[in-house]
């Protein structure tokens, strides 16, 4: 299995290349991808998803579950221990790894380069003589995707593909003033997710998505959510218009926490029953939806994602840049400190922000 998280997908696209064209990319430094060498990249990652456009079917709870668990490495019978990983990478935190997961870090780290201004491979940044702070961060990374049980060359091709997608021409164009805002509206970082009701990965992502704009990033990012009904759902797009419903009476995540808590009962009777729970007119608010009212603003929404080449659902937009980590608090968080930290440098510093020394 490729994916880093599960998704609801539109379309099956073509595996990528990963390791070895984003090896060649780092080599040369200034090389960089077009955007739709991205975007197909961005596609790669969803070509194991669980929902489909040709089928209306859609997995249990229970498989959408075993489905979002990463591939786990071939056995192996090399590790790494404790004293020689503290001897080869003074500087990492591997605690928590077991032998075999240490040896993964190692050859993660002696194959992907540091993005500041170490300029030489994360291995080498780690040394005890290196003061390179954001060596550290992209460890944690690391570390973080070994325990997910990702073998080294996936965690390799997800690690340069997430440096990769900061620089100005990997972002989309799109607009986060258009949807509900959870969060701190004036917040600097937008998290842009497109979404559909139906899918279950979408409701496995609500949770990470709310807790990171809420808890640790509060102040930092808010959430913009927009619709993106897939076709092999077909109550998708009537819950995105009672949820748009609900936005206009001003009770939008009351509806839409009951959507996802109960997207396996999306009939009008069932809809009409969570509608009355958070105080609106359930009869009201179908007649509208069958009429059709809410119709413009979920077009929109979905042309803006096709027009970002959104093929899978949840797919999620760091201030245009393309969210490319599990879909959890820990990746989110990271994801969000180091996007403040490349629009305030525009780069990543290489020994805290005060110094001029940074590569981007």
């Amino acid at each position: 299995m490729e994916l880093h998280t599960t998704l609801c997908s539109g379309l099956r696209p073509p595996p990528v290349t990963g390791k070895a064209r984003f090896s060649a990319r780092l080599r040369s430094s200034k090389r960089l991808l077009p955007a739709t060498m991205l975007a197909a990249a961005l596609l790669g990652l969803v070509s194991a998803a669980a929902c489909s456009k040709d089928s209306a079917s859609q997995p249990t709870t229970a498989q959408a579950a075993a489905a979002a668990l990463p591939a786990q490495a071939s056995p192996s019978t090399r590790e790494l221990s404790e004293e020689d990983a503290r001897r080869i990478l003074p500087r990492a935190d591997l605690s928590g790894l077991s032998g075999e997961q240490r040896a993964q870090f190692l050859e993660v780290a002696g194959d992907v380069f540091d993005y500041a201004g170490c300029k030489d491979t994360l291995a080498k940044c780690l040394a005890a003589d290196v003061k390179d702070v954001h060596a550290l961060r992209m460890a944690d990374v690391v570390k973080a995707l070994v325990l997910q049980g990702f073998p080294p060359g996936r965690v390799i091709e997800l690690v340069e593909q997430y440096y990769a997608s900061f620089d100005a021409s990997r972002r989309q164009k799109l607009r986060s003033d258009d949807c509900p805002q959870l969060g701190d509206k004036n917040a600097p970082v937008a998290l842009v997710e497109f979404s559909d009701y139906q899918c279950p990965h979408c409701a496995a992502a609500r949770k990470p998505l709310h807790d990171v704009v809420l808890g640790p990033e509060k102040g930092k990012a808010r959430l913009c959510p927009k619709y993106f009904p897939l076709p092999g759902h077909p109550r998708a797009r009537i819950a995105a218009g009672c949820a748009e419903y609900a936005r206009h009476k001003g009770k939008f995540w009351e509806m839409h926490e009951a959507l996802f808590a109960h997207q396996e009962e999306l009939e009008d009777d069932s809809l009409k029953r969570y509608a009355q729970q958070i105080g609106l007119d359930g009869a009201q608010m179908l007649k509208e939806v069958y009429a059709d009212r809410f119709d413009a603003v979920i077009a929109l929404h979905t042309r803006e994602g096709e027009g970002a080449h959104v093929q899978a659902t949840p797919t999620i937009f760091v201030n245009g840049r393309p969210h490319l980590l599990p879909v959890q608090t820990f990746f989110l968080q990271r994801s969000i400190e180091d996007e403040l930290e490349w629009q305030q440098n525009k780069a990543f510093v290489y020994e805290g922000r005060e110094t001029k020394e940074k590569k981007g």
